[in-house]
């Protein structure tokens, strides 16, 4: 229920910023968005979808488009009859035999449109009640895979292209888990100052998950060491504490796990190490991890969880 509440949560965000910045005119994130939902429904109904305004120039009718599937989807910010009619208007000029689904961007209740009738050229497929793809649409297809396989996946996805933290906020997570981390721990962390590629650790240690997350999160190295700096400035070694920790736990379940399991556990392991009821500002849990798998990032380039090349 946690990764179903994540999946809502994010989801809506991004509604409510679609649809508050079309209110000033402003549709930066509408390009953004379509490739973000290309990525999505690609993951919940096994498609290969791509974005016809990239492909196809400015397309008519549609923004997505997977010719083996033969199914287009117009992605839209607004949700009425006018602007579905007319897409399926434009679609069937040049998308005859295709399946034609709406995605509304936006938070709204598409009850109304869902029962509408609408006209169809000959070609092309398109059933209201099951083609107009709002949130509550999503989650319940995402949730009919009974595995949690697709749930895990989209999770996944959304983390790595949905959730961002920034100046203040990021400094003030990443010192509160670091605080966090640093209880009871010891300050005998020895790093291996051995020269490495980064890439070649990824690969010796089977990573794929985790090569996003590094890949992701590497450029927040230098935001972690200088909260480890002034820490060091003030006599608390906490950067010891951290990497010994994070060492202690890799070596716990190194046995036992490998690769991007291990890398999930470590993830989960840390999770639980840090009281998130008194992360600052009213952190979210999914904040929270962002900030555990930066400095989870930082020991993996300072060589202190997973094996390095030999």
């Amino acid at each position: 229920m946690q990764q179903i509440n994540f999946i809502l949560d994010r989801l809506t965000q991004l509604a409510s910023n679609i649809y508050q910045r079309g209110k000033l005119n402003l549709t930066d994130m509408h390009v953004m968005s379509e490739d973000f939902f290309a990525g999505l429904l690609n993951i919940i109904y096994g498609l290969n979808l791509r974005n016809a305004n990239i492909d196809k120039q400015n397309a008519e009718g549609i923004d997505l488009y997977d010719d083996k599937e033969k199914v287009i989807i117009q992605v839209s910010a607004t949700c009425s009859k006018k602007k579905i009619q007319h897409s399926l208007d434009e679609a069937g000029k040049s998308y005859k035999g295709y399946h034609f689904r709406f995605l509304p961007m936006i938070v709204c209740s598409a009850n109304s449109q869902k029962k509408q009738e609408y006209v169809l050229s000959d070609d092309i497929t398109f059933d209201p009640k099951k083609d107009i793809l709002e949130i509550a649409t999503l989650l319940k297809d995402v949730q009919s895979d009974t595995t949690g396989y697709r749930v895990e996946q989209v999770v996944d996805y959304i983390k790595k292209n949905l959730c961002t933290l920034s100046g203040e906020r990021l400094m003030s997570g990443l010192e509160y888990v670091i605080v966090e981390l640093s209880k009871d721990g010891s300050e005998d962390s020895a790093i291996d100052t051995n020269l490495y590629r980064i890439e070649a650790k990824i690969a010796f240690n089977g990573l794929s998950y985790g090569q996003d997350i590094i890949n992701e999160y590497a450029s927040q190295y230098k935001k972690v060491s200088r909260i480890y700096e002034e820490y060091s400035k003030q006599g608390q070694y906490k950067s010891k504490a951290v990497l010994q920790k994070l060492h202690n736990v890799y070596l716990q379940y190194k046995n036992e796990y490998s690769g991007d399991d291990l890398f999930k556990r470590i993830e989960k392991e840390l999770c639980s190490l840090v009281d998130a009821g008194n992360m600052p500002h009213g952190f979210t849990q999914e904040e929270l991890e962002m900030c555990v798998d930066i400095i989870m990032v930082h020991a993996f380039m300072e060589c202190n969880i997973f094996e390095k090349p030999e």
